[in-house]
C-alpha cells in the first residue's frame, strides 16, 4: 500500500465537512474583517472620529487570532484529514493546481505579515501608515479567496478542464463567478456581523448608534450580494442545478 489505513469512527467525509465549514467561517470572517475594518479605520482618520478607531483597535486582537491562529490551524486540519482520507485525490489537486497553490499562499504570508504589523503598531506610526497596513491585509486576504475559489469550485464543475487539462480552464471553471460572489457576500455579511457585536462595547449611546448603522451597511450588503448569486445563478452553475 502507498498510503496508511485510516479510518476515523463517524466517517471520513464527515470529518473533512465539520472541519472545512469551520475553517469557511473563519476564512470569510478574515477576508471580510480586514475589508471593512480598513474602511471603518479610514474614516476614524479622515473624520477624526475616536470611537471608530477605538472599534477598530478592540477588534485588531480578534482578527489577529482568527486570521493567523485559528484559521491557519484548520486550514493545515483541512490538508491533513483530505490527505488521509483522499491521498490520490489530494495529490491531483497539488499537482494541477502547484503554481495556484504556490500564489495563495504568497497572498497568505502577505496576509499574516501585514496582519501581525497592523496589530503592533498602534500609536507606533503614523495614522495613515497604519491604515496602510490593513489595506494591505485585506487586499492579500482578498487575493487569496479569489485564487482559492477557483481551485474550490474545480471540485464542484472541472468544465472544460476535463478535456483540455490546462491550468486557466479548470481555475475559471462554470462555478467560478457565482460561487466568487457568493463568498464575497458572505465575508462582508459576517465582518458586519461581527463588529456591530463589538461596537456594543462603546459605552456613548450616541456613538454606538452611529457605529451600528454604518457596520449594518456591510450587513444589508453583504446579503444583497450573496443572494445574487445563491440560489438562482450559483446553483444553475452546479452539477444538475443542485
Amino acid at each position: 500500500m502507498d498510503y496508511p489505513t485510516w479510518a476515523p469512527g463517524i466517517g471520513g467525509g464527515v470529518l473533512i465537512g465539520i472541519i472545512s465549514i469551520v475553517h469557511v467561517l473563519v476564512s470569510h470572517f478574515a477576508v471580510g474583517g480586514g475589508v471593512a475594518m480598513a474602511v471603518v479605520e479610514t474614516l476614524a482618520v479622515r473624520r477624526r472620529d475616536g470611537s471608530l478607531r477605538a472599534l477598530a483597535r478592540r477588534s485588531s486582537t480578534m482578527l489577529i487570532l482568527i486570521s493567523t491562529v485559528f484559521g491557519a490551524i484548520s486550514g493545515v486540519a483541512i490538508w491533513f484529514s483530505i490527505g488521509l482520507v483522499a491521498p490520490a485525490g489530494t495529490s491531483a489537486l497539488i499537482h494541477n493546481f502547484a503554481w495556484g497553490w504556490a500564489i495563495e499562499w504568497t497572498f497568505f504570508i502577505l496576509e499574516v505579515a501585514t496582519a501581525l504589523a497592523w496589530a503592533a503598531t498602534w500609536d507606533r506610526v503614523r495614522p495613515r501608515t497604519h491604515v496602510l497596513f490593513i489595506w494591505l491585509y485585506a487586499f492579500a486576504a482578498f487575493m487569496s479567496l479569489v485564487v482559492i475559489q477557483g481551485i474550490l469550485a474545480f471540485m464542484l464543475t472541472p468544465g472544460r478542464w476535463l478535456e483540455t487539462h490546462n491550468f486557466w480552464d479548470g481555475l475559471f471553471n462554470p462555478s467560478y463567478l457565482p460561487g466568487l460572489v457568493l463568498r464575497i457576500g458572505t465575508c462582508l455579511l459576517l465582518a458586519g456581523g461581527y463588529l456591530a457585536l463589538a461596537a456594543q462595547r462603546e459605552k456613548d449611546a450616541q456613538a454606538r448608534g452611529r457605529l451600528v448603522r454604518l457596520l449594518a451597511v456591510f450587513q444589508v450588503a453583504g446579503a444583497v450580494v450573496a443572494l445574487a448569486s445563491f440560489p438562482w445563478w450559483h446553483r444553475a452553475a452546479l452539477p444538475g442545478g443542485l
